[in-house]
């Protein structure tokens, strides 16, 4: 089995702080659920990142459990690239403009 590295852009990493943030103010230790979620996600995506459908060209999304958001990845050579862990709700089109 091939192993990747992760690589997870300044974009995504905002994307990341925003929500915990936003989910610390409404629930003490909701923000540590969440990112325990995203870990969990992460893992998945590195163990075998073609397990998630393509959104767009070479783009892949993979859903977070118990929280309405997906994390948005290409795979290159040998790294898996995130680029945006969002919210359902927010415009797809930011996403676009991410990856040109």
């Amino acid at each position: 089995m091939k192993q990747y590295s992760l690589k997870i852009n300044p974009f995504a990493q905002s994307d990341l702080k925003i929500a915990a943030d936003w989910y610390a103010e409404r629930k003490e230790g909701l923000d540590r659920d969440f990112i325990e979620e995203i870990e969990k996600t992460i893992q998945q995506i590195i163990r075998n990142p073609a397990q998630f459908s393509f959104v767009r060209k070479k783009i892949r999304m993979a859903i977070v459990k118990r929280f309405p958001f997906g994390i948005y990845y290409y795979v290159g050579e040998d790294v898996i690239n995130v680029f945006a862990v969002f919210h359902f709700s927010r415009n797809p089109k930011v996403i676009l403009r991410r990856i040109k």
